[in-house]
């Protein structure tokens, strides 16, 4: 017969009892993390409320009070960091000190010796710190909530968001935990336990940031805008990084057509976490009933483990020093530091696995073993044994493609567009198989990031294309499409009728004063000129200069710009548009003169020697010269619109600037038809021309170096 104090029940209450300070901790650390804040900004929120009614107007009143609630729903939702800390606390702390009489031989004896199984033993103990915390969590929940009410500002109490936070904080704590919990079973000693636990939680995001600093190291055609990006990876692979990074459900992304920040859902993700929790706990469940009561106090509790393991952090961290050693000193010290980082792991694991230094030098054909290994992975990799820079499809397998996209699903599905992109891949792998992207002065380049679509594999490459007129009519064909318009520009994607959000435009012109701008917020007029600068657009096959920018917006629910969408030019080819705007507004690009400017001036950078150059500074004074500069010039403000591409200043070393009367200071631009090669070959202070071939690839080395 069972006693009562060996029952399910009665086990887990008694581990409770034993265990009160887990309760305690995790009062305080949410009492501390989620009430006390909640309070404070609550309080705020009223307190402010009193000045507002004295001084504002209720519209004023209004919207400082909703940006105040949405400040306390923060507290109570996803975005409370100290939650999370407090809740990642928890999970170690748990997950340790439960478990942490395996490292202790006559704890060890004691337990084992009680009449339960281990299974349940496990159980028990697993159970007791999630209890321990989560109790005390929806208390102070509870609580939270109560005093908000209270308060009056239930505005805030957002339960979708909450619902979401809790559902986000139970399956990331869960998984810390039973990582931790593993770990401590793994391990025989509690300070091998904490060590490993951090290599365990962050390793994962280190191994896809040196994947992609090897990538980039060795081939030259290698981007990240294959998929998702290192850094999303990376805090994806670590459930500690990625907790902060989410909102609830929900995280932040970006969107593939205006690159700006989007909520998206997190739920995919929260769903892996879950199960690679449970995967984990009947991990550590099995692992804890088969683990040696003898194996207490060692380093790992299971001796198979202990090569893989070696191996493992040793390749890891030599590809780190090797990484470091670059980024510091230069490309010949990767080699050394690989080697240098990949002996001291080995020493310093295997003193730890013996917990003697006399074992520095054990195991030395492991080591031996490992250095072969890794340097042979980085000679492949150096000599492209596996052909990723020459790589490419076969045409018939391509069913969309992209070009200067780095997220998001290739759009382009037109067969001419895939033949043109095709056709740039085959110049980049010539280029790359004739060595010509390091430089012999012939050709300058242009840098193009191709992604492609292969039924449900997505690839990338970027490439250094010459600027020839075969590459420039191959991209201006591809730009200049009505599918590439469509797909790619946020003119085309921006819900300009108010159907799902409400638009706003903000239209900006600069003048020699400085810039002008109006807001249009009426949906008509918005729809108005968005449509016809759409139909422009797709009847324009050639680039022109851009004269205005409009600013895309969605206005919130009180009036105020909530998100921005995009930047949109509208060129001096775009008539009709202009003229619907001035009619709006009564803006109207103006030409810039030289006699508003009051100071131009052209910076070069001039070579001094090997490896070795500065910038000088020339004056344009004749009024000729500084028209004929100002003629087909846009300041940079209007760069970064879609459509258009403009002449890489990097490749001719040069900038260009102006001083206007009111002493505002611009950066001259150009598309790259009109580059200024005549003038500023006139002024350059080292004799060699723009428009020469050796300005090309060995100017931009210069400006690297």
């Amino acid at each position: 017969m069972t006693s009562k104090s060996f029952s399910s029940k009665g086990l887990l209450g008694d581990s409770m009892r034993r265990n009160l300070w887990a309760l305690v901790l995790s009062g305080v650390g949410f009492f501390l993390s989620l009430l006390l804040p909640a309070l404070m900004t609550a309080q705020r929120a009223l307190e402010n409320r009193a000045e507002w009614l004295a001084n504002l107007t209720q519209a004023g009143v209004e919207q400082n009070w909703q940006q105040a609630m949405n400040t306390v729903a923060a507290t109570l939702g996803g975005e409370n960091p100290f939650v999370k800390a407090a809740f990642l606390v928890m999970a170690v702390v748990c997950g340790v000190a439960l478990f942490a009489y395996l490292h202790n031989r006559q704890k060890v004896d004691f337990y084992h010796s009680l009449p339960i199984s281990r299974t349940r033993l496990f159980a028990n103990n697993f159970l007791t710190g999630i209890v321990c915390t989560l109790l005390t969590y929806f208390i102070m929940l509870a609580i939270t909530l109560a005093c908000v009410y209270a308060m009056g500002c239930g505005e805030a109490v957002r339960w979708g968001e909450i619902g979401g936070a809790v559902l986000c904080n139970l399956i990331i704590f869960l998984l810390v935990y039973a990582l931790t919990v593993l770990t401590t079973i793994v391990c025989g000693n509690t300070v091998i336990t904490l060590l490993l636990l951090v290599w365990v939680l962050f390793s994962p995001a280190l191994v896809r940031m040196l994947y992609n600093g090897l990538m980039d190291r060795f081939y030259v055609t290698y981007t990240g805008a294959g998929g998702t990006d290192a850094w999303t990876t990376a805090f994806m692979l670590s459930p500690v990084l990625q907790y902060f990074d989410l909102e609830g459900i929900m995280h932040r992304g970006y969107d593939g057509i205006t690159g700006m920040g989007q909520n998206g859902s997190a739920l995919g993700l929260l769903l892996a976490y879950l199960a690679a929790a449970v995967i984990v706990t009947v991990l550590a469940a099995y692992l804890f009933r088969h683990r040696r009561s003898e194996r207490a106090g060692t380093a790992l509790a299971f001796l198979p483990i202990r090569l893989p393991l070696k191996v493992y952090m040793c390749l890891v961290m030599g590809v780190s020093f090797g990484i470091v050693f670059n980024l510091i000193a230069g490309g010949f010290w990767f080699w050394p530091g690989l080697v240098i980082g990949t002996v001291l792991f080995h020493w310093i694991i295997e003193i730890i696995y013996a917990f003697d230094f006399r074992a520095i030098f054990a195991k030395p054909l492991h080591l031996l073993a490992i250095l072969v290994v890794l340097v042979a992975g980085m000679l492949a990799m150096q000599f492209d044994v596996t052909g990723f820079d020459t790589w490419l499809p076969d045409r018939d397998d391509l069913t969309a493609v992209d070009i200067y996209s780095g997220s998001g699903e290739p759009a382009l599905t037109d067969p001419s567009n895939i033949d043109a992109v095709y056709r740039l891949m085959e110049i980049g792998v010539q280029t790359v198989q004739e060595e010509d992207t390091d430089g012999d002065g012939s050709l300058s380049y242009t840098q193009v990031t191709v992604r492609c679509q292969m039924g449900s594999r997505t690839a990338a490459r970027q490439y250094m294309l010459p600027e020839t007129e075969e590459v420039d009519a191959l991209l201006d064909q591809i730009e200049q499409s009505e599918e590439y318009k469509r797909t790619k520009w946020a003119l085309f994607s921006f819900d300009a009728s108010g159907d799902e959000h409400q638009p706003m435009i903000t239209v900006n012109v600069e003048t020699a004063d400085g810039i002008s701008f109006v807001e249009l917020r009426q949906t008509s007029q918005i729809t108005q000129v968005i449509d016809t600068l759409r139909e422009e657009a797709l009847a324009g096959t050639q680039e022109s200069k851009p004269v205005m920018s409009l600013e895309l917006y969605y206005l919130g629910n009180d009036g105020s710009r909530e998100e921005y969408y995009g930047l949109v030019g509208v060129t001096e080819a775009n008539t009709r548009t202009l003229a619907l705007i001035e009619q709006m507004t009564g803006l109207t690009p103006v030409t810039i003169r030289a006699e508003d400017v009051d100071r131009m001036w052209i910076e070069y950078l001039v070579p001094l020697g090997q490896d070795a150059s500065e910038w000088q500074t020339v004056e344009v004074t004749d009024p000729a010269d500084m028209q004929a500069l100002l003629d087909n010039a846009f300041s940079d403000s209007l760069t970064g619109l879609d459509g258009y591409r403009y002449a890489n200043r990097e490749n001719y070393t040069v900038d260009l600037y102006v001083e206007m009367e009111t002493g505002e200071q611009r950066h001259l631009c150009y598309l790259q038809p009109d580059w200024p090669y005549e003038i500023v070959d006139k002024y350059r202070p080292d004799g060699v021309s723009d428009s020469t071939p050796e300005r090309g690839m060995a100017a931009t080395a210069e400006a690297a170096s």
